[in-house]
């Protein structure tokens, strides 16, 4: 089976989008994704004329809205759109499909204007980097979104981020602990238990109050002695039928706002969901992903394999095709460089793993 390789990019770094395009076709590429709606960060761009060190702005969008019906959440135009409308021109120069990087729930600037609609770990504290999935205008917002990118500017595919819950490791600016948080520990802190939230789960037959109070009451006694023994007794509540039931029910909020998403977007227009923000893909449920029930019902999953090694990479990919109904395909995104990868050899080592596996 024939490969199709594809870049990810950031508008801010297409500067001239035809000329780019053609130079991408001439390398042998076949689409180009590129972030319509992203969220703040700090980039290296060795190569890039205008800025070696670039900020993109925080919760911004890089198309310009057409609706009016978007609720209480409305999105803002990142200035560099304002100048040059990227998207448009890549849309317009006709040279190769063009696909949509919308990123949803991860959104610090909505998180900060409307703390009502951010998630909230056991102990009430808010996350205003997560927008709440359970939350309804969150949902209005994230289905208009899509709605009005997907009919204004011509993309073959949407490709949807982070449309459950973020994890509690983030990497938020200047992040600040003086204690030990294991992984079992940190995934119960990354819980939402805002009032949508419990009050959405106790329509679904689950009491997630009184689980509230039993996680708060964990996480009190785990943050307070950082030890393996705290660890273990987080991984043993992990266990527990009650929060397994909750993840349960959270699966289905994250499906159904994927549902509402492809019923919103005309039919010719793709809507594909990367399939977690965290690595591996095993916690992935913890954002709210049932990857087999998102992939029933959008049009499939693409697979950010970041990992050190291409063992690791086929590990995980293993682990989610076990998950995934025969005939099912995933896609694949890669990051070839630092972190990831440390040479060609090892790129082509995990192309070989990831075509290997029947994907293209």
């Amino acid at each position: 089976m024939t490969a199709s390789f594809g870049y990810y990019a950031y508008p801010w770094n297409l500067h001239a989008p035809r000329d780019e395009l053609r130079h991408m076709q001439d390398a042998g590429l076949g689409h180009l994704t590129v972030a319509a709606s992203y969220h703040a960060g700090k980039f290296v761009q060795p190569r890039d004329p205008r800025a070696r060190v670039y900020f993109p702005e925080d919760g911004t969008v890089y198309f310009h809205p057409a609706r009016a019906d978007y609720g209480l959440l409305s999105p803002r135009v990142a200035a560099t759109t304002v100048a040059q409308d990227t998207l448009a021109d890549l849309s317009a120069a006709d040279i190769m499909p063009i696909r949509a990087w919308t990123v949803l729930n991860h959104n610090s600037r909505l998180g900060w204007q409307h703390p009502d609609a951010v998630a909230r770990n056991a102990f009430g504290d808010s996350y205003p980097y997560s927008l709440c999935p359970a939350h309804p205008e969150v949902r209005h917002y994230a289905v208009t979104l899509c709605a009005d990118l997907a009919r204004g500017y011509g993309v073959q595919a949407l490709l949807l981020e982070s449309p459950g819950w973020l994890a509690f490791a983030h990497g938020y600016h200047h992040e600040f602990a003086q204690v030990e948080v294991g992984p079992a520990t940190a995934a119960l802190l990354g819980l939402c238990f805002c009032r949508h939230c419990v009050g959405s789960a106790g329509a679904a037959g689950i009491d997630a109050e009184a689980l509230r109070h039993v996680v708060a009451g964990h996480l009190a006694d785990a943050l307070g002695d950082s030890s393996e023994a705290a660890e273990a007794r987080s991984r043993a509540l992990i266990a527990d039928d009650c929060i397994r039931r909750y993840l349960g029910w959270r699966c289905t909020v994250v499906t159904g706002l994927c549902a509402e998403i492809r019923a919103a977007v005309p039919a010719a227009v793709a809507v594909r969901v990367i399939s977690t923000c965290q690595r591996p893909h095993a916690a992935a449920i913890w954002e709210g992903h049932d990857l087999a029930a998102i992939a029933a019902v959008t049009d499939g999953l693409e697979l950010p394999l970041y990992q050190p090694t291409p063992d690791a990479v086929a590990d995980d990919l293993r682990y989610v095709l076990g998950l995934l109904p025969d005939g099912v395909t995933p896609s694949a995104i890669l990051r070839p460089g630092p972190p990831d990868m440390a040479s060609a050899a090892q790129l082509d080592a995990t192309l070989e793993r990831v075509t290997g596996a029947g994907l293209r």
